[in-house]
């Protein structure tokens, strides 16, 4: 299966998922060994919270799925040929259920606002980078925004980010993938610094979205204030295990 038909399928699982979801971000990385990614920020009507979809597999695995349908299609129980192998990708394609193969996570109020504010101030700014012709390492990022104005950025993994706000908030969103995928969009140890700086100012409403402050504990409460009296103050542990890695930045600086 090439990139294209990859995209397009998720993108079609996703969408099918949220049919009147608004589409705040789309995220592709396309592997120069097929291990791609694709990555989709919606909003649900009346909410304002978000919802981060992506695809667990990438299109090197995708492609023995396929093999696999192809096989079941024209074998019966037994595993007796009863019929040809598909001659195009198309059928397979057709008769594969690509919703299998996404997962999605609800990012709360606070990411979600932080985002759509760096989004905001990049609208406009399109970024075409330099890609390598022959390149064996690495991949390529799409990242398209549908906030504002807009923007579509295309660059290289390993080469010049568009910006840093962009990146850290792809650090951000690779914490829910894993593999090199994750690896490629957590490579830029600025981006990480500048998302540990945004965790850092938001920890207690990261970690407690749905109490209000006086509502809490005695130490819980005196924990959020130091937080918010000063960025410098040691963060409270994570609660929710998709921050350890910005929070393993965090402690080593």
């Amino acid at each position: 299966m090439d990139a294209s038909r990859y995209f397009t399928a998720m993108h079609n699982a996703m969408s099918a998922q949220h049919p009147h979801a608004q589409l705040l971000l789309t995220v592709k990385l396309q592997d120069t060994c097929g291990n791609d990614a694709c990555l989709e920020l919606k909003q649900l009507p009346g909410e304002n919270t978000s919802i981060l979809c992506y695809s667990t597999m990438g299109r090197r695995c995708l492609n023995f799925q396929l093999f696999r349908k192809g096989w079941q299609l024209c074998h019966n129980a037994d595993g007796q040929l009863v019929g040809r192998f598909p001659s195009s990708a198309d059928g397979l394609i057709d008769e594969t259920d690509f919703r299998a193969y996404c997962r999605e996570d609800r990012l709360d109020l606070a990411r979600t606002q932080r985002i759509l504010s760096e989004l905001r101030a990049l609208a406009g700014a399109d970024h075409q980078g330099s890609i390598p012709q022959n390149a064996r390492t690495g991949a390529v990022i799409t990242v398209e925004s549908f906030v504002g104005a807009g923007a579509r950025w295309i660059y290289w993994s390993q080469g010049p980010a568009p910006s840093q706000p962009l990146s850290a908030i792809l650090y951000w969103l690779a914490d829910f993938l894993a593999g090199s995928e994750r690896r490629a969009l957590q490579a830029d140890p600025q981006a990480a610094h500048l998302a540990a700086q945004w965790l850092a100012s938001d920890t207690a409403v990261f970690f407690h979205p749905s109490v209000p402050l006086t509502a809490m504990g005695p130490a819980a409460s005196g924990a959020a204030a130091a937080v918010s009296r000063s960025r410098s103050a040691h963060t409270s542990p994570a609660r929710n295990k998709s921050w350890q890695s910005i929070l393993a930045v965090m402690a080593s600086m």
